[in-house]
């Protein structure tokens, strides 16, 4: 799936204010200093942030989200446990139950889209030569990338059913500054570039007409993974 257009969204109103959860984790810091002059932010994570607005909430706890979602028109959802080798014990909570209450108090909040970090590996399951294209099937290479899967469903039930914008961005292997790619076969063609991912989110925060998307989020590059043709197509 691409995206999807039914029922869309209109309109140029200006964002108001940008909840991140996971802002504590490598991706939502550096995206907090990067669109710090941009939005209006809110902050949120079990750790502190250190963010004029930071509203400390644990995804298993609903009465925290519903506080972390009060007053915001957009969530950039990258809240979760990030390890691969994690067990069921951990994601369980943090990346399937967790990932519903955000859903649902942003619906309860009348937030106008979330903004989902989704993976690689919600399709990492293909071979290893396959450009695998947004249109292609969930196929998990690994439990982690399950709940990213499930994530990318709940979306769209949330985008169909409940009447919110929903993107989800499936992100590649992330570096900061002059990191690079280490001898793991997950990192092959997948680098994604600080500065490309913190554009791509932005377009996903400010894009309008959209009801459901999944996107690849790769930097642009020959022979990559993920083919980022729908990306371009619907974030520029």
């Amino acid at each position: 799936m691409v995206f999807t257009l039914s029922a869309p969204l209109s309109g140029d109103a200006a964002v108001g204010r940008v909840l991140v959860t996971g802002a504590a984790g490598r991706i939502g810091s550096g995206f907090l200093r990067h669109a710090a002059d941009r939005y209006v932010l809110r902050a949120t994570d079990t750790r502190p942030v250190d963010a004029e607005d930071f509203v400390p909430a644990d995804l298993t706890d609903p009465a925290a989200l519903a506080r972390a979602c009060e007053d915001v028109d957009t969530v950039v959802h990258l809240g979760a446990d990030p390890r691969l080798e994690a067990d069921w014990e951990s994601l369980l909570p943090n990346n399937i139950v967790g990932c519903r209450n955000l859903f649902e108090a942003a619906s309860e909040a009348g937030v106008r889209r979330v903004v989902f970090a989704s993976s690689v590996h919600a399709v990492s399951g293909y071979p290893a030569g396959k450009q695998v294209s947004a249109d292609d099937p969930v196929n998990p290479g690994n439990l982690y990338g399950v709940t990213k899967a499930f994530g990318e469903a709940l979306g769209r039930y949330y985008a169909e059913q409940r009447g919110m914008s929903v993107i989800a961005l499936r992100i590649g292997a992330f570096y900061v500054g002059d990191q690079v790619p280490g001898p793991n076969p997950h990192n092959d063609f997948l680098h994604t570039a600080a500065a490309d991912l913190y554009r791509i989110m932005v377009r996903a925060i400010e894009v309008r007409g959209v009801r459901f998307a999944v996107v690849n989020a790769i930097s642009d590059q020959v022979g990559g993974r993920l083919d980022v043709t729908a990306t371009h197509d619907l974030l520029g």
